[in-house]
Order: structure tokens, then sequence, then C-alpha cells
């Protein structure tokens, strides 16, 4: 294996090909482990390309172009809403805080699904509708800086409706609401909800099902005791 534009430092991944047969397949996604963590380095436009040529068996020839290395300078969200600005930021941060934060590098890769899940949090917390949507990138050759602007569309908050209980017998109805720990008009938080379904099921010895209903600005929850229709 010929190395070119690097050190083979630079790209270790790729020395456990040395000595084995060649596999395409296993080869391009090595080289694809080799860019992304030249990238979590710091060098955010680097590309790692392999060709073949025959001989004794097959040589790899492996083309490195690091290009210049990168810190991000800035990270802003075009946002409007009532998300802790402090927990956006957290929640794009990989690798104990080295990448994609402030000082640390940018991946694209790993931002992307950073921001999938940034999404799904929105979500969970009564946003149903939010999208983020691409970052706007911009790179500053001369500094190493790359500068991140990222846009929110996270349109209307939904706070939680009517709570009730049906089925069962009064007191289970009664004791199931109390368990649930929900009133309307809270901030509907998915993840709250299922904290109060497993606290109800631990209450009453009977089967029970939630069912979530959108109604206008609201979600409805009626929690369904035993085999209520």
């Amino acid at each position: 294996m010929l190395v070119a534009g690097a050190d083979r430092d630079d790209v270790p991944q790729l020395a456990v090909l040395e000595g084995t047969l060649d596999n395409p397949e296993r080869t391009e996604r090595i080289a694809a482990l080799s860019t992304e963590l030249l990238r979590a380095r710091g060098y955010a436009k680097a590309r790692v390309q392999i060709a073949r040529r025959a001989g004794c068996g097959v040589e790899l020839l492996v083309a490195v172009d690091r290009g210049p290395r990168f810190r991000i300078a800035q990270i802003a969200f075009d946002a409007n809403d009532e998300f802790p600005a402090e927990a956006r930021l957290a929640a794009l941060e990989d690798a104990l805080g080295t990448v994609n934060t402030v000082g640390g590098a940018y991946v694209e890769d790993r931002l992307r699904r950073a921001l999938d899940a940034l999404a799904h949090r929105y979500q969970e917390l009564g946003w149903l509708d939010a999208e983020i949507d691409r970052p706007e990138v911009s790179f500053d050759d001369e500094r190493g800086e790359v500068s991140l602007t990222i846009p929110v569309r996270a349109g209307r908050r939904f706070r939680i409706g009517n709570v009730v209980a049906r089925g069962g017998k009064r007191a289970t109805r009664a004791a199931v609401i109390q368990a649930l720990g929900l009133r309307g008009g809270q901030w509907y938080d998915a993840a709250r909800v299922r904290a109060g379904v497993v606290r109800a099921r631990r209450e009453i010895d009977e089967r029970l099902e939630v069912r979530v209903d959108l109604a206008g600005d609201r979600i409805d929850l009626e929690a369904v005791v035993g085999d209520a229709r």
C-alpha cells in the first residue's frame, strides 16, 4: 500500500488491509472511516481516495487530501422558541466535547445525525411540527475557522388538554389519574407522559393503555383501563 499526500499515521485504519484478499467494499468502508476520523481532527474537507494497481497481487494507491485544518468559531441557531439555548448546543457535541462544539472540529455527518436527534427532542417536548434545516456553513481558510448558522422552524408548541380515565372502577380511574401526574395546561412532554404511564401501571392490577389525541393546539390524553373500548 502506497500513501500519498499524508503520512501513514494519518490513515492508520488502512493498515489492516495489507496482506489480505482484495475486498473493494471493505476497502471503501475503511476509507470512509479514515476520512471521518481526519475530519474529527479538524480537517473538515479531508478526502481519501483509493486506486488499485495490478502486480504481484493488488497494490492499493491511497491519495489523501487533508486540506486546511479548521476549528469551529461560532454556532448560531436561527430560532424563535423557548427551547433552552444551552441544551441546543449540548445536543450537538460529540467525542467528549471535541467535535461540533465551539473550539472543536466540524464533522458534517455527525452534525446531521445530532440535528435529527435534536428535532426529535423538540417534538418530544411539544413542538410537534419542528423541523431543523440544513446548516449554513461558512469556512474562513485563512483563519482556519468555520461558522455555523442552524435554522430551526419549531412551529407552535402544544399543551396537554384533557386528561381522563375510562373503564374499570371509579377508585381505579382516580388512582390512574393521580399516578399519571399530568394536568391540562401543562406543556406536552412525551418522556413525562411515558414515565406517568409506567407509574400508573404499577398502581393498578389491570391492563392500561393511554391514547393520545390531537385537538387543535392541545393534546388530549385518555387512559383506558382494562378492556374498555
